[in-house]
Order: structure tokens, then sequence, then C-alpha cells
């Protein structure tokens, strides 16, 4: 596993550093894009002359849209594609117990638990499977921060 001193946080860091680790040539083959292009998504905006707005940039302003407009789960969906492409796992959020009991938090499991289930012994897509196996996470995320809390004010 490659050691990074520094890992890019801006889109045109990441595009300059595609820049220097995937040739140059298979960035303009995959982006349909000259070098020059290329050139102006990695550039730092405030020293470069001529610097623009990158791909990394647009989607971004499309997940904002997205979550804007309340459509959560297409944005959520899509970042969600992009962990799994690189290891990672999506987590929404610090999970907020909804019940007011830990009876009943344990007992809101049990639904979705059961769906879950079932979409694996009867082979659904996996999708439904991973969206039922992160809610039924977010439920036990709620269970444990109601113990959280009951036992931080004790």
């Amino acid at each position: 596993m490659d050691e990074l001193v520094a890992l890019p946080v801006k889109t045109w860091q990441f595009f300059s550093a595609c820049k220097e680790n995937i040739r140059l040539e298979n960035l303009t083959k995959l982006f349909k894009v000259g070098t020059g292009q290329i050139y102006r998504w990695s550039s730092d905006p405030d020293f470069a002359e001529s610097s623009q707005r990158n791909p990394l940039d647009r989607y971004e302003s499309l997940l904002k849209g997205l979550m804007d407009l309340g459509k959560c789960a297409i944005a959520r969906g899509a970042v969600d594609r992009q962990a799994r492409i690189v290891g990672c796992s999506l987590k929404i959020s610090d999970a907020v117990p909804d019940q007011k009991t830990i009876q009943d938090e344990l007992l809101d499991n049990l639904p979705i638990f059961a769906k879950y289930q079932e979409a694996i012994r009867s082979e659904q897509d996996i999708n439904i499977i991973r969206s039922l196996h992160r809610r039924l996470i977010n439920e036990l995320d709620e269970d444990m921060a109601f113990i959280e809390a009951e036992r931080a004010s004790q």
C-alpha cells in the first residue's frame, strides 16, 4: 500500500496527483480533452494564470444540488459507490436515537433485521441488501448512542 505524505484535499490537488501518477495521455483519453485542459484542472486557482473547474468540482455541485432538493439517497448512493471503489464505506452522520428507552431502541432493530435477512434469503439485488445493511447498522449505531448517552449521565 502506498503511503502518502499528504493526501489531496482540494479537487485541483486530486487532479494534480492524478497527473503525476497516471500518464497524462491516459487522462486526456479518459476525459477526451487536451493536455492543456488537464493542466488547468490541476492548477491551484490562487496562483495559476489559467485554471478551470474540474469534473470533481462539477460533481460536487451536483451532490450539493441533490442534497438541497432533499434527494439525499441519490447523492449518498453515488458517494457510497465511490467509497466502495477505494475500499471504504459511507457513514451517514452521527446516529441519533429515535426512541425514548433502550428497550424500544432494541425493538426498533428487529423489523429492519428481518428485512435484511429476508433480502439475503430471497437473493435480492445486492444494492437492496446493501441499503438494508446500512439501515441495520444505523439502527445499531442508535442503540450505541443511546447507551453512551445514558452511561455518560450516570
